[in-house]
């Protein structure tokens, strides 16, 4: 899977989360097709979606009362979609659609299914007739964005979801999408995955969060002791056999294995001349060039803290202070008396307007008698006085 297509898979995921609600149908076990239904919900109970996909399968064969039907559908669609078969999905919402089932929870299953199916014009068909029906719905609205993002239409895509979250501000799925969508428009990733970061400690069960931490540090950074870190956390909590765990689980053992592998190989000649290429590009202001060599040199061995630094510096310049106070706290990580790393550490702090973590750096500094960190607290007093 490339990068746009785990990127849009992975707000598809978020999307999920507001809208895939299972609507179980308990019958009393003597009306047809309950019996199966019953074996099916426990099924589900073990997480086993394989065989509770069957016994759905088979008790909607034999269902004869309409209700039933229309709930059961539903529930074989969100089942479908999980094991990764938008198009069925789509087809088994539909289907109980037809039968009358006209839940909005139903029609945002259908919509969602058929949006990941890329059948976006139906799609558009359904979510229209929704938002007729509930114009102010949040959720109307992120599906609206994700499929203006499907288009390829960013700005109306983040509008969407911005609208999304004026009417339900602290949903960490909504937070999911808009920040995806914001990488997928060309934002730091480095700035992003800190925002992850700092969203794990609002809503540290919501296993999302990790998988995308994941993804950001593999895909976009190349930190795969970060992705290896996160995707741990995430499986020790995903215990259900979906197509989103079995990814994350190749995904490990690809890092892990990568890692494996870069220790077995490490030549130390080629991490100095990544870095020496890197710092030429540095010093010619070819910044991007920078950023990648020193990725590749870091990549190769995580303990040079010369190319975390220099990496910091080439996203300074490009005024991306976020990536460049990530890429100064793992130098001070390896060295906690680098000085030039506390300084740039605590100049991104200021130049982010973030004084009190400007100023706790600067001090830090100053115990080393390193004369820049009385400049820089002048600096910050001045800062806070405006």
């Amino acid at each position: 899977m490339d990068e746009r297509n785990a990127l849009m898979k992975s707000i598809l995921y978020a999307f999920i989360g507001l809208t895939a609600l299972l609507l179980l149908f308990v019958g009393c076990g003597n009306e047809a097709g309950d019996r199966e239904h019953q074996k099916a919900q426990k099924a589900l109970q073990e997480q086993d979606l394989i065989r509770a996909r069957s016994l759905l399968e088979k008790s909607l064969r034999e269902t004869i009362s309409i209700k039933a039907k229309i709930q059961r559908s539903n529930q074989l669609g969100l089942i479908l979609w999980e094991l990764n078969e938008p198009q069925a999905a789509a087809q088994h919402f539909h289907k109980a659609i037809e039968l009358g089932g006209s839940s909005t929870t139903l029609l945002f299953n259908q919509a969602v299914s058929l949006l990941d199916a890329g059948q976006l014009e139906e799609a558009n068909l359904v979510l229209q007739n929704l938002q007729n029906q509930n114009p102010d719905h949040p959720t109307i609205h992120a599906l609206l964005g994700l499929y203006h993002l499907q288009k390829g239409a960013l700005p109306e895509a983040l509008q969407q979801i911005e609208a999304a979250q004026n009417k339900k501000l602290n949903h960490p799925t909504l937070f999911t999408a808009h920040a995806l969508i914001r990488l997928q428009n060309g934002d730091d990733p480095a700035a992003i995955r800190a925002q992850f970061d700092q969203r794990t400690n609002v809503n540290p069960a919501h296993l999302p969060l990790y998988f995308n931490l994941a993804m950001i540090s593999k895909n976009y950074l190349n930190d795969l002791e970060a992705a290896q870190n996160y995707l741990t956390t995430y499986l020790a909590s995903s215990n259900q056999e979906t197509p989103r765990h079995t990814q994350a689980q190749t995904m490990l053992d690809e890092i892990t294995l990568q890692l494996t592998q870069t220790e077995q190989t490490l030549h130390p000649a080629q991490v100095r001349s990544l870095i020496q290429k890197g710092t030429e590009k540095l010093e010619s202001n070819a910044y991007t060039d920078a950023i990648n060599l020193f990725r590749e040199a870091i990549q190769q061995d995580p303990q040079q803290r010369d190319a975390y630094y220099n990496l910091g510096l080439a996203h300074y310049y490009l005024n991306n202070f976020t990536a460049t106070a990530a890429a100064c706290q793992k130098a001070l990580d390896l060295d906690n008396t680098f000085a030039n790393a506390r300084y740039m550490l605590a100049l991104a702090h200021y130049r982010a307007n973030q004084l009190d973590q400007a100023e706790a750096e600067a001090q830090q500094l100053a115990t080393q008698q390193d004369a820049r960190a009385a400049v820089l607290l002048s600096h910050i007093e001045t800062a806070r006085q405006r």
